[in-house]
């Protein structure tokens, strides 16, 4: 506007060829000082509409824009001649100032996050205030009064103006301002170096601590009078704009460098993804498929056209989407998720049993934008532990079988006593019965004794099929005292067949656990026969067995202890693995599944030689108020 730089049109005119005539080396000097402030900012500006979220780049637009503007008011006062143009100039030249500074604390704050934030706060206000009484003040903040404009002369003979009249004692607050825009500047490249940013420190912050070296002391000492010069404040912002020309091409020629190992990273990467033999699927935030491998696409029938955008759970079996979708959620917010099997529904509806692992996917920032899950096909594994098991199972039931092989006489001679009696019992019956005056009450005691001989029979085929069957066991309460004395029942007769006397000494205390009674009495008989053959060859009055229980905390424990030989000291380490026996004529695999038996009951079991001769095997398992794990039996 004309008033902003004469009050008449003789003034606009004088002015106009003053500025016409005298294109020297001060305007040449600050008009590419201007450019290059104009060009840096401009170049700022398209970085940052590339990439918005990048605040630093907005930041740096302005204080270059507030270069430019400084640099051209520093230029339009050298050549003017009136006071009101002068001030006007000034206080334009001012407000580029203000939008410099503030906005260079606030990049280098940003840009080297090292900074302190209540120094930048109390910068950007002392900054804010003296702005405003900038305006407020008829000859800026600088000046309380313009007294003249006098022309200085360089010493190749070209002139200047420069401002006359006393200083504003509002100037010092810029000027301390500016003293501390140093010190920050200082702090915060000293603090950029010795986190590793050496060349950004050296190279951004020391020629920022440069600019307020050559400006912000020089404009004070031209506003005193003290220099004769013009002001370079603009002029010394090139000092940032070399820096950070030179920052922004180190960039790019990194971004360039950075942009091949990616691309060559990116070509590893899909050749070893598309290699690897486990389904490899990357997913977005919502869960929709990215990428799919090769081998993922040829175990679910699709194409990786097909997989593309599809939900992951689309390739779940019907009842577990539900659940991966909650495991999705879930992983979403826990950042990660822990192993996990699913069934992944191939395009001909086949099933395979995958155990996948998922990890985040982030950006450059950090920011979480998807999953990456890594899949192992346990198909195959699966169908052999089930197999495995399925063995396991028809092992134990052969085990049982064999047991009751080598006890058969015992047994035989349990029901054949019951069997003895109820036939003696109904043939006197009968005779009683067959007499003229049949006494009935004799005749009743009879048929008591021969119910409860049958059911006695009834117990002991009810344990051997029990013991017998094959399936799945049944954990319930159990008393291990109830349980030895079944066992010593059972055993009774090859016991006393074979001249063993076996003694019980059972915890009167409580002994219940929560089991599956059968296969404790597995155990039990299984130490038993093995005490027996241990002392096979022991002579008859020396042929004792204990078994003992004993109460302790939460666990309750039970020993067989025989006078045998004891255990060689050689097959201590490995004598419940399967398949290890110290008999020519056993297989090895009664010790190995008592181990198993007690280790799935959440107990342990041991083996150890006698002091006083012999050998002692003992176990332990919770009692019903101890936590047991569950397992498979």
């Amino acid at each position: 506007m004309p008033e902003f730089f004469a009050e008449n049109e003789a003034e606009q005119i004088r002015f106009a060829t003053n500025v016409n005539t005298e294109i020297s080396a001060l305007t040449i000097a600050w008009s590419m000082g201007a450019a290059a402030c104009l060009m840096l900012a401009i170049m700022h500006a398209v970085l940052w509409l590339m990439e918005r979220r990048n605040t630093v780049y907005a930041v740096s637009t302005l204080m270059a824009l507030g270069a430019t503007l400084n640099a051209v008011c520093e230029l339009l006062m050298m050549f003017s001649t009136d006071i009101s143009t002068y001030a006007l100039l000034l206080k334009l030249d001012n407000l580029g100032v203000f939008v410099m500074l503030v906005s260079l604390v606030w990049f280098v704050h940003l840009y080297f996050r090292t900074g302190l934030l209540w120094m930048v706060v109390t910068i950007t206000a002392m900054w804010s205030v003296s702005i405003v009484i900038n305006f407020a003040q008829p000859f800026s903040i600088v000046f309380s009064e313009i007294t003249e404009l006098v022309r200085v002369e360089t010493y190749w003979g070209e002139t200047f103006s420069i401002a006359k009249g006393p200083n504003s004692p509002w100037v010092n607050i810029p000027n301390l301002a500016s003293l501390l825009i140093l010190f920050f500047l200082i702090y915060s490249s000293v603090r950029a170096w010795r986190k590793g940013s050496k060349r950004r420190a050296m190279v951004v912050g020391g020629g920022s601590v440069v600019f307020i070296l050559l400006g912000g002391i020089h404009a004070p000492l031209v506003d005193a009078g003290l220099v004769q010069t013009p002001y370079m404040v603009g002029f010394a912002f090139l000092a940032i704009v070399a820096g950070m020309s030179y920052e922004l091409l180190s960039e790019a020629l990194l971004a360039g460098r950075y942009a091949k190992e990616i691309d060559a990273g990116e070509r590893r990467w899909k050749s070893l993804l598309d290699t690897v033999p486990v389904y490899v699927a990357v997913l977005d935030r919502d869960g929709r498929i990215d990428y799919a491998n090769p081998l993922l696409c040829k175990v679910s029938g699709y194409t990786s056209d097909e997989l593309s955008n599809v939900h992951f759970t689309d390739l779940l079996d019907e009842r577990e989407r539900e659940r991966g979708k909650q495991i999705f959620a879930e992983a979403l917010r826990r950042r990660g998720s822990p192993q996990m099997r699913m069934s992944l529904l191939s395009k001909d509806r086949s099933r395979r049993q995958v155990v996948w692992t998922t990890g985040l996917v982030t950006d450059s920032d950090g920011r979480m934008v998807g999953m990456l899950s890594i899949g192992t096909d346990v198909t195959d594994r699966v169908r052999a532990q089930a197999e495995l098991q399925r063995t396991q199972r028809e092992m134990d039931r052969l085990t049982r079988a064999t047991l009751l092989g080598e006890v058969a006489a015992g047994l035989a001679h349990e029901l054949n006593q019951p069997l003895t009696a109820i036939l003696s019992n109904a043939q006197a019956a009968r005779r009683m019965l067959a007499s003229d005056a049949p006494p009935l009450a004799e005749v009743g005691e009879i048929v008591e004794d021969i119910i409860a001989d049958d059911k006695r029979a009834g117990d002991v085929i009810h344990g051997l099929r029990a013991l017998l069957r094959s399936g799945e066991g049944v954990r319930q309460p159990v008393d291990i005292n109830e349980a030895i004395r079944t066992v010593a029942e059972l055993l009774g007769g090859e016991l006393h067949a074979q001249h063993f006397t076996l003694d019980l000494e059972l915890d009167s205390r409580f002994a219940n656990a929560k089991a599956d009674a059968v296969q404790i009495q597995q155990v039990i008989m299984n130490l038993l026969l093995n005490a027996m053959k241990a002392m096979k060859d022991t002579p008859e009055e020396q042929r004792r067995i204990v078994v003992r229980s004993q109460v302790d905390g939460k666990s309750v424990t039970v020993s067989v202890v025989d006078r045998g030989a004891g255990i060689d000291a050689d097959l201590l380490p490995t004598l419940f693995d399967a398949f290890v026996t110290s008999r020519s004529t056993g297989l090895g695999m009664g010790l190995a599944i008592c181990r198993r038996i007690i280790e799935v009951h959440g107990g342990r079991i041991s083996a150890d030689n006698s002091p006083a001769g012999g050998a002692s095997f003992s176990f332990s398992i919770p009692t019903s108020t101890a936590t047991a794990p569950a397992g498979e039996s």
